[in-house]
C-alpha cells in the first residue's frame, strides 16, 4: 500500500511515538498527540524516537516505514495521521493536513468566511480564559457525567450524538431528544441525495427499477421473534444472528428488502405485509443474488447485485 501511495525507502513514512515522554495520560493521550502533531506543522521539525533501539521484528518488515531515533529538520510537513488507543479499547484516528494546502484548495470567499469565523473563536475563547482566571472558574470539576444512566448505552452507540446547552444550568449535557433520533441519521439533504441518485440510475437502467431504502439499526426489534418470523427467511435470521451485531446485520437485510420492494415498483400493500417473500442471499464478497417472490400469482425471481 504505501509504494502505491508513491512511498520509497527515500521518502518513507516517519512514525512518532510518544509513549516514552506521556506514559499513560488516559484521556489526554489524544489531545496531547494532537499537539504534537501541530507542532510538527507548523515547525517542521520530526521529534525523534528517543527509545527506538529495539524496534520491534513485526514493524521491520514496513520497508517504507521509519521510526528515527533522532529529530529531522525538514523543509515542510504536508500531513501527519493520529492514531490513538486508550483503555477498555477506545481509540480514535485523526488526519490533519497543513493549512497552505487546505486554503489552496478553497476560494478566497470561502477563506474570508473562514477567517471571521475564527476571528470570533478567538474572541470568545479571550472571553472565557479571562472570566474563568478573574472568578476562579477556569477548571471546573465534574462529578457527574454529561449523560443520565439511562441515556449512557444510547449515547455511546451514536456516532451522531452531541451535546446541547442546558437553558437552565447552561451546562452542556445530552438530552434524549436528540440521541438515537430518525432525523439526525436521515434529514432533508439525505433523502434529496437518494432520490437524485435513484433518479439518475433510473435513467441508465432500462430493463428495471431502482431501490434505495435508509433505515435507522434501533428501529429494528430483534427481541419480537414474531416480527424476525414473519418479515426474514429461516437462512436469514441464521445468518444474521451469527454476526457480531445481530441487529445491525437484520438492519442491513431489512434495508435490501425495502430497496427490492421499492425496485419493483408494486403497489404497497401497507405496514402488515411481511417481507419474508424477498430473501437476501449472502453468496461471496463481490455478489449478492436476491431471490424475490411478488405475489403468488408470479414466479420467484433472480437478481445479481454486484457490490
Amino acid at each position: 500500500m504505501m509504494k502505491h501511495l508513491g512511498r520509497s525507502e527515500g521518502n518513507p513514512v516517519i512514525g512518532v511515538f510518544q509513549k516514552f515522554l506521556t506514559g499513560h495520560p488516559k484521556g489526554a493521550a489524544g489531545a496531547w498527540m494532537m499537539n504534537g502533531a501541530l507542532q510538527i506543522l507548523n515547525s517542521g521539525i520530526i521529534p525523534g524516537n528517543r527509545n527506538a533501539d529495539n524496534v520491534d521484528k513485526i514493524l521491520e518488515q514496513f520497508e517504507y516505514v521509519l521510526y528515527p531515533s533522532k529529530t529531522l529538520k525538514t523543509d515542510g510537513v504536508r500531513a501527519v495521521s493520529i492514531t490513538s488507543f486508550g483503555f477498555g479499547q477506545k481509540g480514535g484516528q485523526a488526519i490533519v493536513v497543513h493549512p497552505d494546502y487546505l486554503y489552496g484548495a478553497i476560494t478566497e470567499d470561502r477563506y474570508n468566511e473562514y477567517v471571521a469565523k475564527v476571528s470570533a473563536r478567538e474572541k470568545s475563547a479571550y472571553k472565557f480564559f479571562h472570566n474563568g482566571m478573574i472568578y476562579n472558574k477556569l477548571f471546573v470539576s465534574k462529578e457527574h457525567a454529561p449523560y443520565t444512566d439511562e441515556l449512557e448505552e444510547d449515547v455511546y452507540l451514536d456516532p451522531l450524538a452531541r451535546v446541547s446547552k442546558d437553558k437552565k444550568s447552561g451546562s452542556l449535557t445530552f438530552n434524549s431528544k436528540n440521541i438515537q433520533s430518525k432525523d439526525s441519521y436521515i434529514n432533508a439533504n439525505t433523502i434529496e441525495t437518494a432520490k437524485m441518485i435513484e433518479n439518475m440510475t433510473k435513467e441508465k437502467v432500462s430493463n428495471g427499477g431502482v431501490g434505495v431504502d435508509v433505515e435507522l439499526i434501533t428501529s429494528i426489534n430483534v427481541e419480537n421473534d414474531t416480527f424476525i418470523e414473519r418479515n426474514f427467511t429461516p437462512q436469514e435470521i441464521e445468518y444474521c444472528n451469527a454476526q457480531p451485531s445481530v441487529q445491525s446485520s437484520f438492519a442491513g437485510t431489512w434495508s435490501a428488502k425495502e430497496a427490492v420492494f421499492k425496485s419493483l415498483g408494486v403497489k404497497s400493500l401497507g405496514g402488515g405485509a411481511a417481507l419474508k417473500d424477498i430473501e437476501i442471499v449472502r453468496v461471496n464478497k463481490t455478489l449478492r443474488p436476491l431471490n424475490c417472490t411478488v405475489t403468488p400469482k408470479r414466479q420467484p425471481r433472480k437478481l445479481v447485485l454486484p457490490m
